[in-house]
């Protein structure tokens, strides 16, 4: 006890941090993380078998032998951290006594009242209170802890039962908000952090004045992340923090679902081992297209097939989204000989008309060159002369290719001209209706990242591993990236991602870097907008993905690599079941 008070005394930031545990593995991970002691709950056993911690309050074992056989053998003298033994006060055959010299025979550094009675009430409780079940026992058996020269941490929510742990002495006391609200068995909640705050200020008041010496420690309820715990403590000036469900049940939860998605979105990538699914690969590594959405895998099968031939293409949409690297890809993927050239018709370095079709008899252009591949880029800025001119080159060629008799003029030149344009030029008919119309068999349109959120982790990830810093996104941040609207498309992306993992000192990038980049990049002057990204709560996320999957909940749970039972659950927890 006397480590735990100096530690405390180092300075008012130096938070305590207790762990309710219920396996050996998660025991070793939280000291890892820097937990001060380790409370050994059955309520933490019942949460790693997949039951809700209130499963701890049931006739469903005996408590104080379950509790000591997993903690024996799985985390007493397995961590360097003093260990409490939870021990229940409701067996009427078990004597506080007996409980105490259990505990102490065994090894344990201290005793904690858990399960208890503070989580009932009505008239169950004041029954519990008759029969000599119920607090008062508790305390009881905490005070003769105590004179046992063991550490002794108790749990309360009353002022009542405040009153009953001052008397005791307690090294320790808890004020215990409920059942936590957070994760997949969240409980719902009657008060809000603020009032959280509010309340454990003015009961720590009354254990200061009357116990100074005593610390002073909150736990569960509305209390799911540590911004949520430093706003508590702070107002409270509390010593510390306990975490149960935060520290095992809903961050392996999170992980857990993370870790699968993402293995099940790799196995959605990696189809079969079939000659189209080898050309789709290839293609998407030579164009440098990354995403797992639809809209991916329907312009990799428009390049492949359009690759096969020698129709003239055109490829739209916004800046940024690697339509010019799409264009280009047409080249390879052809297997033509000839040469690639890349025109950028906004800032030409010389007459597009004169590079094209030369300048004289002498000089031929670029499209006289069998196998070869013309990009021009910016297209919808070449005069409508020139444009006028390229459709009729176009047409000439069709007929050339069509004309197989003996009495040809000449062959085509195989010659493959590619136009890129901005989806709004197309709208505005920048390009002239001629050349338009020979254009449109091969026009791939690529949408923008907005219209896309599925490819953003694909990105995301493909950017980091481009990085090469070993760092992965919380699935928090993840949040934040499909919320945003991207107005910059790719390079915004990666301009975020930079800067999250370059500001981030931990394998793991947080909604907290995602946020400060995402804000970074849409500050005035730089791509994006100016609104200030917001965190997405989960219902908010679901509710999004149900919508963009016209509400059919095979393809929503698809979507969010998730099993269809464990969409119905989130669903119905969020009340989205009709």
């Amino acid at each position: 006890m006397q480590e735990l008070v100096q530690k405390r005394a180092q300075g008012s930031a130096t938070l305590l941090v207790g762990g309710a545990i219920g396996v050996g593995m998660t025991a070793e991970a939280a000291v890892r993380g820097g937990a001060d002691f380790l409370l050994a709950l059955n309520a933490g056993r019942f949460r790693v078998m997949g039951a809700a911690s209130l499963a701890a309050l049931l006739p469903l074992n005996n408590s104080n032998r379950f509790t000591d056989s997993f903690a024996r053998r799985e985390i007493l003298d397995r961590v360097s951290v003093p260990v409490l033994f939870g021990a229940s006060c409701f067996d009427p055959m078990t004597d506080p006594e007996q409980l105490v010299r259990q505990a102490r025979a065994v090894g344990y550094h201290g005793v904690t009242n858990f399960p208890s009675s503070i989580h009932f009430d009505g008239q169950f409780r004041k029954r519990l209170e008759e029969a000599g079940l119920g607090f008062a026992r508790e305390a009881r058996m905490l005070a003769l802890a105590r004179e046992a020269g063991l550490m002794t941490f108790g749990y309360a929510k009353t002022r009542s039962e405040i009153a009953h742990l001052i008397e005791a002495r307690v090294d320790m006391i808890c004020l215990n908000f409920g059942w936590n609200a957070g994760g997949v068995q969240a409980v719902a909640q009657s008060f809000t952090i603020a009032e959280a705050a509010d309340r454990a200020r003015r009961i720590f008041s009354i254990v200061r004045s009357g116990a100074p010496d005593t610390l002073c420690f909150v736990e569960g309820g509305p209390i799911i992340n540590p911004d949520d715990m430093f706003r508590v403590c702070d107002e409270a000036r509390a010593d510390g923090y306990v975490g149960g469900s935060t520290l095992d049940r809903m961050p392996l939860e999170m992980s857990v679902t993370e870790r699968t998605s993402a293995f099940k979105a790799f196995g959605v990538l990696k189809q079969a081992n079939t000659k189209q699914s080898r050309e789709l690969a290839r293609a998407a590594r030579i164009a440098g297209i990354v995403g797992q959405s639809e809209f991916v895998l329907a312009i990799l099968e428009q390049v492949t097939r359009l690759a096969a031939t020698d129709i003239a293409a055109l490829i739209s949409g916004e800046p940024g989204l690697g339509r010019g690297a799409v264009a280009r890809a047409l080249h390879p993927l052809s297997g033509r000989t000839g040469p690639l050239l890349t025109l950028r018709a906004a800032n030409p370095e010389a007459s597009p008309e004169a590079t094209l079709f030369g300048d004289g008899p002498r000089k031929q252009g670029f499209l006289s060159r069998p196998d070869s591949t013309a990009v021009i880029e910016n297209a919808e800025m070449l005069s409508p002369d020139l444009q006028a001119r390229l459709a009729d080159w176009l047409e000439q060629e069709a007929q050339r290719g069509a004309d197989t008799s003996k009495t040809a003029t000449a062959p085509p030149t195989r010659a493959r001209l590619v136009l890129v344009c901005t989806a709004a030029a197309l709208e505005r008919g920048a390009l002239v209706p001629a050349l338009s119309r020979r254009l449109q068999a091969g026009r791939i349109d690529v949408p923008p990242l907005r219209e896309r959120p599925e490819d953003v982790p694909a990105l995301a990830r493909h950017r980091l591993e481009v990085l090469g810093r070993g760092k992965q996104i919380s699935a928090d941040g993840y949040r934040l990236l499909l919320a945003h609207d991207w107005p910059g498309n790719t390079p915004e992306l990666r301009s975020v991602i930079d800067r999250a993992a370059l500001n981030s000192e931990q394998d793991t990038i947080g909604s907290a870097q995602i946020s400060d980049a995402i804000g970074h990049a849409t500050k005035p002057g730089m791509a994006g907008s100016e609104a200030t990204p917001q965190a997405v709560g989960e219902r908010d996320w679901l509710v999004d993905a149900l919508r963009r999957n016209r509400f059919r909940r095979g393809d929503t749970a698809a979507y969010l690599g998730i099993s269809r039972k464990t969409l119905y659950n989130k669903m119905r927890r969020f009340g989205l079941l009709e």
